[in-house]
């Protein structure tokens, strides 16, 4: 068995490298023999990111993955992959508006003229404020075999931009699990049991203004400074390690903004955690911390999994972007409900009470969510 995968990597984050490992969880509980062709939009990044985490997806796959990896951005390799390939499949991350969905939309409709399957897995939709990418997105649906989606809300999102530009949809053929990075968070506690430590993690991330129509990225990152101070002060007996999630220009590399915010306190406590992390150190840092506050994504989703000691900042979205959408899935905002800040809507980030209590998730009703992965090979 031959799989292509394709999506963002090559601007790969840690969430994205955990998405990765996921995937590959699941092909391994599939399949008994299987190769994978991994189409990264800068290559050499995307080796240096195998280095580092291929040791991990032996512990969780029990296989040493055969791997190979090709430029997506290039039509030529990209067509040699899926002329090769059984299937194809969107790895994970956002359906939203970059230039780059072409790629994806090209190697799906290719792959459906070949008769090789095609899967989106475990992506969102959104966010998506221009037709042209919407459209984009629609196409995507359309050339899909099979649609797993990472959320409810993402399910939502598509069916109000189907009924925007008034194109039937299939319910039938969409359906809602979880990021598949979820798996990965499982896979990893099982394997590896916690040790706490006295420390705080700490994700946070310069406001990216693609995430909103409005221009709010200045007011978002001075309550981002400020909070920061405020938890060095709170916290003053234990040291606030700052963990990137992405350690590549493309996409922001979170060590200069969380460098500048060092840089603009005066508290000792506050440390930036300069050298690179791989998908395995990173998933150690969340579960042995003593509090893990997160604002990308995948550090709300890995630190909610293999801790559950752990504060929200939302800067997607409001009620409708990919952290509500995975905590209204998990968790219907009951143990989350003081513990969630919205970015985009507050002007401060207030009242951080000590957690006293973890949050407990039900695992069987996560496999069973799961299970939708598995069904699709």
């Amino acid at each position: 068995m031959k799989i292509t995968i394709i999506g963002w990597y090559g601007t790969e984050t840690i969430g994205d490298r955990a998405i990765l490992a996921g995937i590959f969880s699941f092909i391994a509980r599939s399949y008994e023999n299987f190769e994978i062709l991994l189409g990264s939009l800068n290559p050499f990044f995307t080796q240096r990111t195998i280095d580092e985490d291929k040791s991990f997806w032996k512990d969780i796959t029990q296989r040493d993955i055969q791997l190979k990896v090709f430029n997506s951005t290039r039509p030529g390799e990209l067509k040699r992959s899926i002329k090769l390939s059984d299937m194809v499949i969107m790895g994970g991350g956002p359906l939203m508006h970059l230039d780059e969905l072409i790629m994806v939309e090209y190697a799906f409709s290719r792959a459906r003229r070949r008769g090789v399957k095609t899967i989106i897995m475990g992506c969102g939709i959104g966010p998506l404020f221009y037709n042209e990418h919407q459209q984009t997105v629609l196409r995507i649906i359309q050339q899909s075999d099979i649609v797993i989606l990472r959320d409810e809300q993402s399910k939502q999102n598509l069916v109000d931009i189907f009924k925007k530009f008034q194109t039937s949809i299939s319910l039938d053929r969409i359906h809602v699990s979880l990021d598949p990075a979820v798996e990965c968070a499982l896979q990893f506690s099982k394997k590896f049991p916690a040790l706490q430590k006295s420390y705080i993690a700490l994700n946070i991330r310069q406001f990216p203004e693609e995430y909103s129509r409005e221009n709010i990225s200045e007011r978002v990152n001075a309550i981002l400074k400020s909070f920061v101070s405020d938890i060095a002060k709170q916290y003053s007996d234990r040291d606030i390690i700052l963990v990137p999630m992405h350690y590549f220009h493309i996409g922001n590399d979170d060590r200069q903004f969380l460098n500048v915010l060092k840089m603009d306190t005066s508290y000792e406590n506050i440390k930036v955690q300069n050298k690179n992390l791989s998908l395995f150190e990173t998933l150690r840092m969340y579960q042995c911390a003593h509090l893990n506050i997160g604002m990308r994504f995948h550090s709300v989703v890995l630190q909610t999994l293999v801790s559950g000691r752990n504060i929200i900042l939302d800067y997607t979205e409001p009620q409708k972007g990919k952290i509500y959408g995975f905590i209204k899935d998990i968790d219907n905002f009951e143990f989350y409900q003081d513990k969630y800040f919205v970015l985009q809507k507050i002007m401060a980030i207030d009242n951080i009470a000590e957690l006293h209590e973890c949050f407990n998730f039900d695992l069987s009703k996560i496999s069973e969510r799961l299970s939708v992965y598995l069904n699709a090979f």
